[in-house]
């Protein structure tokens, strides 16, 4: 069986094969112990980059990376559940912090820079250093097609002039389905630590996701696992080129018009 279709097995058949029709409490207590102890601030090197001089040069030549922050035992697994922590990075040149965010905190043109994933957004709340905001994504994976709406919480934190960090929780997942709304099969919880430093003639964005999902019986996870890995590793480093792109193409924009903004003079009065 190829990948790809261990992919579409795994999200026709997840819900039976977990023997698990939710979230139980011993899940969501293992869940939220391995959240807390992920340091949002990087620990004692802020970047993931910065870990290993070569990872940290193919990204400022303009690779992009990612791997399982967990190393070969990523998904860990935990009663009834799986938890899937993947990290990537990306250097944007010639941008600042603040050009930035002004991407990643447009909620409202998520689905712009994210498509075809992402096809809706909004900011819900707006104040200080904590903002929400809610995003529908849709997925086709084989003949099996998904449509999850997600609302989440963002806290902001500046660690100094030229570096932040924002850790972006779910609070609510659902499916649409043809009867209505229903609660998420797939994917129980969210957790995202994005990281910004700003050096070397631009701005390293790095990017954790952490995610909960179903459990699956150990007698199958060989044949499973490969496939969520290349999944994971491949909406990571999309994820990333999205945001470099929608960054490089927001900041051209911006220059064009400051270059050809018109001048008020003799011949326009």
């Amino acid at each position: 069986m190829s990948l790809r279709c261990a992919v579409g097995w795994l999200v026709v058949c997840m819900p039976a094969i977990s023997g698990s029709t939710g979230l139980k409490p011993e899940t969501l207590k293992a869940w939220n112990e391995y959240v807390e102890g992920v340091n949002p601030s990087g620990g004692r090197q802020f970047l993931w980059i910065d870990q290993d001089p070569l990872r940290a040069a193919r990204v400022r030549q303009g690779e992009i990376l990612a791997d399982a922050e967990a190393g070969a035992n990523d998904p860990q697994a935990v009663p009834y559940g799986l938890i899937h922590d993947w990290v990537g990075a990306v250097f944007v040149p010639s941008v600042t912090l603040a050009q930035v965010f002004a991407v990643v905190r447009d909620y409202d043109r998520y689905s712009e820079y994210y498509s075809p994933t992402v096809i809706a957004s909004a900011v819900l709340c707006r104040g200080g250093e904590e903002e929400s905001f809610r995003v529908r994504y849709s997925r086709k994976v084989l003949f099996v097609s998904e449509v999850l709406d997600s609302d989440y919480q963002v806290r902001r934190v500046q660690v100094d002039a030229r570096r932040w960090y924002s850790v972006v929780h779910s609070t609510r997942l659902q499916e649409v389905r043809d009867q209505g709304f229903g609660r998420s099969r797939y994917i129980w919880r969210i957790y995202t630590i994005s990281r910004y430093e700003q050096r070397d003639g631009g701005v390293y964005l790095e990017q954790e996701n952490i995610v909960l999902s179903p459990g699956i019986p150990r007698s199958l996870r060989w044949l499973v696992q490969p496939a969520i890995r290349e999944l994971s590793r491949d909406l990571i480093v999309t994820s990333l080129r999205q945001t470099r792109d929608a960054v490089d193409l927001t900041a051209r924009a911006i220059c064009f018009r400051g270059i050809f903004r018109p001048t008020l003079g003799h011949d326009s009065l």
